[in-house]
């Protein structure tokens, strides 16, 4: 009966033991998951977003790769890409026909980017037999080269009847662009004006720009070539460009080219009858 005490208190001890033992075993160690904090793309292209990791030493090849995204619309997150094991990679939603994982790693490719892919894309690894557990987030911004460059009320290349001295208007529109638009101006070849245009945003996130040129035109302006011109400033897309032009006629007729030589023509035909 002496000894009773000191078989509880080993007994004690044991079960905590035991209880410490368990517990590690449901606990799972932090994976260091490695994703670019941001990544770029623009629409009809395509984009990888990294995701790479370190295997735990055992169960190397038991793990389970999740790809989750968020959009940027306020949208509920969601699963797009799993793969559990050495099986082929599953793709769900909107996204599934543009998804391949490639690499050795987790790395996801998107092909012909659109602006709704625009979001939060997280990745997560879980070795879980290893008890290895990690996750690593990526914010992509998805931009769009403009649509349309028009100087209202004419085509390309119109002939405009302005005399020398009179003031003249143009009106410039770019359509759909992110980043939006700024529309600048020239004048055979030079920068005249950089005022600021007025910018819309549409539904999608692309923004609409306006802007006019008010000008008085003199002799020289003859034959002057008036361009409107679209840059927006992204890396992705600074050597791009989309404009619209018109010609300025200040001492002739206020004919379209077109027109003009219809005339010269009726008036040759007329001579010889």
């Amino acid at each position: 009966m002496e000894k009773l005490p000191s078989l509880v208190i080993v007994a004690f001890i044991f079960t905590a033991l035991l209880s410490g033992c368990m517990s590690n075993e449901e606990e799972s160690d932090e994976l260091d998951v490695v994703t670019s904090e941001m990544s770029e793309g623009v629409t009809y292209d395509s984009v990888t977003l990294k995701c790479s990791y370190h295997y735990p030493g055992y169960y190397n090849d038991y793990l389970i790769l999740t790809w989750r995204f968020e959009p940027t619309d306020g949208g509920e997150q969601s699963v797009i890409m799993s793969k559990t094991n050495q099986e082929d990679p599953i793709y769900y939603g909107r996204q599934s026909g543009r998804l391949e994982h490639v690499g050795s790693r987790a790395d996801l490719r998107i092909d012909r980017l659109e602006l709704l892919d625009d979001g939060i894309y997280t990745c997560e690894v879980d070795f879980y037999l290893a008890k290895s557990y990690g996750t690593g987030d990526t914010r992509l911004h998805v931009y769009h080269f403009v649509d349309f460059v028009d100087i209202l009320q004419y085509n390309e290349g119109d002939y405009v009847w302005a005399p020398a001295g009179s003031p003249v208007s143009f009106d410039c529109k770019a359509t759909r662009a992110k980043p939006a638009a700024e529309l600048n101006w020239y004048k055979s070849g030079a920068l005249i004006t950089t005022e600021e245009g007025t910018y819309t945003e549409n539904s999608d996130g692309t923004f609409n720009t306006e802007s006019t040129l008010d000008m008085v035109t003199t002799l020289s302006d003859h034959n002057a070539l008036i361009k409107c011109e679209s840059k927006q400033d992204n890396r992705l897309l600074l050597g791009q460009r989309k404009y619209d032009s018109v010609v300025l006629n200040t001492s002739g007729a206020g004919f379209k080219t077109g027109s003009l030589l219809l005339t010269v023509l009726a008036v040759v035909i007329c001579s010889l009858i």
